[in-house]
């Protein structure tokens, strides 16, 4: 009885532990000051993830919007590494071509949203 329970105990921590979020892109809606009240998530926001395995940046839109503006700003050198257009469902950017650094990446809904966001290419 114990051993099954721990075994059970062990399995539902994989799978937490393989499920977490470890690589997702906290993003911040840019229009929105900090305040002591929290503010509401806008249903256009995205959630974006690094995939540093397959060098791509995923962003799952949900489909609130047909498309978003995506540019990816280095922040050593203040320049725009890439600007590009997704879809507002699901889409990836490849991001092979990026050199080791800290990028911020602003994403622009067409209904006027922006949420910027920061990762890192070791």
């Amino acid at each position: 009885m114990n051993r099954t329970i721990l075994t059970i105990l062990i399995v539902c921590f994989t799978i937490v532990y393989v499920l977490a979020d470890n690589n997702k892109i906290v993003l911040r809606d840019s229009g929105n000051q900090h305040n002591h009240f929290d503010q509401p998530i806008p249903a256009d926001q995205p959630d974006v993830y690094l995939d540093i395995t397959d060098q791509v940046i995923i962003i799952d839109g949900g489909g609130e919007v047909t498309y978003y503006d995506v540019e990816i700003e280095s922040m050593t050198t203040w320049l725009t590494v890439i600007s590009t257009q997704v879809n507002g469902t699901y889409d990836t950017i490849d991001i092979s071509s990026l050199a080791p650094d800290e990028y911020c990446i602003t994403i622009t809904s067409p209904t006027g949203h922006e949420f910027e966001g920061f990762f890192q290419i070791e």
